[in-house]
């Protein structure tokens, strides 16, 4: 044996330890190299994820101020934000959800993008999990709402991080196993994108991501709060031009409607001055102060027409309701019509029920419901025309009142607008309409008072028939109720 291999000399043992010792340095230095590239790489693409995400966020940002730019209404930005988050974070689905009421834990998903039918928005049914965890927590919920323990203002699921509270909700919303969640408390409103599987175009989310989605989620929520700002001043600014459109209206009517009485007044008084350099005889005096009378009363009427439209609109009239006999009471306001129905030609009839009924209301204010409605039908119907006064009773449904004419009638387009205060369908200096334009506002507001409605149906040429409806608390058959 020692002849095949000769004994190494001490020289050689040498050499092959310090061989070894270089190896093993070599390799220590390869391992930490290694290790240095790995960081690296792993910095560089930290870096790039870094700088992609900021690149994603401003241009996140731009393109959704961009939608603040249009003329979208707030309800109707959710959708074009979400898109604008799918595109620049390149995830599978996302969805906008608001928190009702604020801090009840309960959430509804307003907007949606990619969500399978039947999904969160809306949807009835609910895991056994879920629903375990909201009545653990005593929360009844109903269809459509989602149930977030303790909603967090940022989380996220990857394959990496073990599930915990609430990753069980969050991922149920997009039925997808990995979410990114921002909730802003101050405002209710949530934002949750999310991803089937985790690569390098659907990387798996991180901590870093939390600007990303509370960016995207603060960007919304001002464009959202901005568009709801220019909302409601459009909406100040259209009323505010509608008070004053109503105010140079009342004006004009008012001047109207005070200046043919006040001339009539004055004239006529003038004319029986002492002084005036006329002598009316006794005949003529008689006219004039009837005229005057006359002129009084009509002014009289148009000033309680205004407080009593005044008292409607600030809510403050106050009725004394009483039970009383329905057949005398219409033939009552038929019968007060008898001289105007005479002057105008006009004949005025009323279709009453053989049942004895009894309504309960205040008798002044029903009255003047009545009054306006007969008086505004005989204005608009040619000599010759009908106006009917029709009453119908049913136990349990109320009163049915109805005032027909076959006069012009109103355009469809012009009914909502005969029932605003101080206009009137058609040229409101003619002889055929003077007037405040107050009788129909003053009627509704009368009947809605009472616990009913106003309707108006009309066909220009045919006629117009005004409907008023009481509740059923209001009528009584054969008698009023005892006690």
């Amino acid at each position: 044996m020692n002849g095949i291999f000769p004994p190494q000399s001490a020289s050689t043992a040498a050499a092959d330890g310090q061989l070894e010792r270089e190896l093993a340095y070599y390799r220590r230095e390869c391992n930490a190299l290694g290790a240095r590239l790995l960081r690296l790489q792993e910095e560089q693409s930290q870096a790039f994820r870094e700088a992609r995400r900021s690149r994603t966020v401003a241009k996140l940002i731009r393109e959704a101020y961009r939608l603040a730019d249009h003329g979208n209404a707030p309800e109707d930005i959710g959708e074009p934000m979400l898109e604008i988050v799918v595109d620049n974070t390149i995830c599978d689905r996302a969805a906008l959800l608001q928190e009702t009421p604020r801090g009840s834990q309960r959430f509804r998903v307003t907007h949606s993008l990619g969500l399978p039918p039947g999904g969160p928005p809306g949807h009835p049914a609910m895991g056994d999990g879920e629903a375990s965890l909201a009545g653990q927590a005593g929360h009844s919920l109903v269809a459509g709402e989602i149930f977030v323990p303790a909603p967090p203002s940022f989380f996220f699921t990857t394959s990496r991080t073990r599930l915990e509270t609430p990753a069980y909700e969050l991922t149920g919303i997009l039925r997808l196993p990995y979410v990114l969640w921002a909730y802003d408390a101050a405002t209710g409103m949530a934002l949750i994108i999310g991803n089937q599987s985790e690569s390098n175009v659907s990387r798996p989310f991180e901590e870093a991501d939390q600007e990303l989605i509370e960016g995207a989620l603060s960007v919304y929520i001002d464009v959202l709060l901005r568009k709801r700002s220019e909302a409601e001043l459009r909406l100040a600014k259209a009323q505010a031009e509608e008070a004053s459109s109503t105010r140079s209206r009342f004006l004009a009517t008012l001047t109207h409607e005070l200046r043919t009485p006040l001339n009539a007044i004055i004239g006529f008084s003038e004319m029986m001055a002492t002084g005036s350099g006329y002598e009316p005889t006794a005949h003529e005096r008689g006219e004039y102060n009837r005229h005057i009378l006359n002129s009084a009363k009509h002014l009289l009427a148009l000033i309680n027409e205004i407080l009593d439209y005044s008292s409607l609109a600030r809510g403050r009239t106050t009725l004394g309701r009483r039970w009383l006999p329905l057949n005398e009471l219409l033939k009552e306001v038929t019968g007060a019509t008898a001289g105007t129905a005479a002057e105008r030609e006009v004949e005025v009839s009323c279709d009453l029920p053989e049942e004895v009924w009894w309504i309960r209301v205040d008798r002044t204010r029903f009255r003047q419901i009545l009054d306006n409605l007969l008086s505004n039908a005989m204005r608009f119907t040619a000599p010759g025309g009908q106006v009917v006064l029709e009453a119908r009773c049913q136990e349990g449904r109320g009163l049915c009142l109805r005032v027909r004419d076959n006069g012009v009638g109103i355009a469809a387009e012009d009914i909502p607008r005969a029932l605003e205060p101080f206009r009137q369908v058609g040229d409101p200096f003619s002889r055929s309409s003077t007037g405040t334009g107050l009788g129909l506002p003053i009627a509704k507001g009368l009947a809605e008072a009472h616990g009913g409605s106003l309707q108006i149906d009309s066909v220009p040429g045919i006629g117009t028939t005004i409907t008023v409806l009481l509740p059923a608390d209001c009528v009584a058959a054969g008698g009023p109720p005892q006690g």
